[in-house]
């Protein structure tokens, strides 16, 4: 069996409603998470999942992975979807050996769900309602890690593609009729130089107001790692400022998720670390925690976690609803 905490679904519908004037916000502190029984796709192998979008308390999505834990193994991605009793397994049209990242949903018959074919190739699979279907993609082709629906007519998916020596950003905009790649940049090479960027999470705040993040690696093997954050203004994607933490002379940071609810109040996580060999999730690692207030980017405080010997604030963050803050397969905090 995996399991899911639910009190984000309640929660996030409830401060949704709360706004618009239908239900009392309870207090932060009347809320507690508690484990759900959902359905195991492969009971003799490994699943996880990695990321959830709720429609309503009634409706939400779930996309995960299977693998054996061995190289070169069995290995794929399955979807959950739960009707407000139970989570139960969908029926997709998932090639094999892929993988799904990010689900997003902007109503119940407009979610979005994409990943990675077994030839590294984009998987974009949407739900109209009744069924799922394999989107076609653009070209040049990448790989999208996250992706985010504000409505059936503007969705965005980031991710990563070939470029040069390495890899540079790759951003995507469905359009009501189609997926395009819109020109994103990536931070500067020096000659004779390898930088790989990636944008791992994306949120939308309005048509003019949509924030990526992710990361810059320099180097194979890498010498250094550094924030990556990107916003659009309704014209143009640009890079903006962040800020990083370096400790005893190593730059190992990562950001994994971004999400925002107003245009001064924006939230991005990740891992930052002092022992670069690990890359992230390794020895070293500490949750980092970046907020936008409408000026500038800066590092917020986060609580030590003395249980775990590293603490990164991965992966995604599946909704951000109304004040409250949520994350899946990590420790959670709430704003």
């Amino acid at each position: 069996m995996i399991g899911l905490g639910v009190a984000a679904l309640p929660t996030a519908v409830a401060n949704t409603e709360a706004k618009r004037g239908h239900l009392p916000v309870k207090s932060p502190r009347s809320c507690a998470w508690r484990t759900v029984r959902s359905a195991d796709p492969h009971p003799a192998l490994y699943d996880r999942f990695n990321s959830v979008a709720a429609v309503s308390h009634r409706e939400a999505w779930a996309v995960g992975d299977y693998f054996t834990g061995r190289e070169g193994g069995l290995h794929g991605a399955f979807v959950e979807h739960w009707n407000g009793r139970y989570w139960r397994l969908a029926h997709a049209p998932i090639p094999p050996g892929a993988t799904l990242e990010s689900v997003s949903a902007s109503g119940a018959g407009d979610v979005w769900a994409v990943g990675m074919r077994r030839n590294l190739g984009q998987l974009i699979e949407h739900w109209d309602g009744v069924r799922w279907r394999v989107l076609p993609t653009p070209r040049p082709g990448g790989i999208v890690h996250a992706v985010a629906a504000r409505t059936p007519h503007d969705v965005w998916a980031v991710g990563t593609r070939k470029r040069g020596p390495g890899f540079g950003t790759l951003i995507e905009h469905w359009n009501g009729t189609r997926w395009m790649v819109v020109a994103s940049p990536s931070p500067p090479l020096a000659r004779g130089q390898r930088r790989d960027a990636i944008l791992q999470a994306v949120t939308i705040i309005s048509p003019t107001d949509v924030w990526a993040a992710g990361s810059w690696v320099i180097g194979v093997p890498a010498t250094a790692s550094h924030t990556l954050i990107q916003h659009w203004n309704g014209q143009r994607w640009t890079i903006v400022p962040s800020p990083n933490v370096t400790s005893g002379g190593v730059t190992n940071d990562f950001l994994f998720s971004v999400s925002g609810s107003r245009r001064d109040d924006v939230w991005a996580v990740g891992s930052w670390g002092d022992y670069l060999p690990g890359g992230f999730g390794g020895k070293g690692d500490h949750s980092l925690a970046l907020h936008w207030d409408g000026r500038r980017w800066s590092r917020s405080a986060t609580p030590a976690l003395a249980t775990a010997p590293y603490s990164p604030a991965w992966p995604p963050v599946p909704a951000e609803l109304g004040r409250s803050v949520t994350a899946a397969s990590s420790p959670i905090s709430r704003r």
